[in-house]
């Protein structure tokens, strides 16, 4: 059953060990647990990444694409309860086929993704992608254990 209520960052919080400034999801738009999750996040102008990356034009490194990604999956799985997560926390075990369609610049905003594809055992491959403004800016499979 989808779950349409909005999910801020305090309960996000409860789901999943990270904080800021890496904590990459401001909230839970949608959630089918253990199913499918879409997140959604504000890539803020002020971030101090910006500074290097790149000075004369700031781009969002891809990477944080894939950790936005990866929490929003752990969101997914840690809200089918301790069971169906091995009782544990969902952890990065792999990129896989991720594609970078368009760059990601200061005061965009994201929406995420994230569908559990297969598990077996304590280990699930998730499907994401990532959309700014309707337009698929990137896209590729993660694997995620839980420890």
């Amino acid at each position: 059953m989808i779950e349409r209520r909005i999910i801020e960052r305090t309960e996000i919080e409860t789901m999943i060990p990270h904080r800021a400034p890496f904590l990459w999801i401001d909230r839970v738009e949608e959630l089918e647990p253990g199913v499918r999750c879409v997140a959604v996040k504000f890539v803020d102008p002020a971030d101090p990444i910006f500074v290097g990356h790149f000075p004369a034009k700031a781009i969002l490194p891809g990477v944080f694409l894939i950790e936005a990604v990866a929490q929003t999956a752990g969101v997914m799985l840690g809200s089918a309860g301790p069971q169906a997560s091995g009782g544990g926390v969902a952890l990065l075990a792999a990129v896989n086929r991720f594609k970078f369609l368009k760059t990601v610049t200061p005061g965009q905003n994201l929406r995420v993704e994230t569908k559990k594809l297969t598990e077996v055992g304590q280990m699930a491959c998730i499907g994401g992608t990532v959309w700014v403004d309707g337009e698929m800016v990137a896209s590729g499979e993660l694997s995620v254990v839980s420890a």
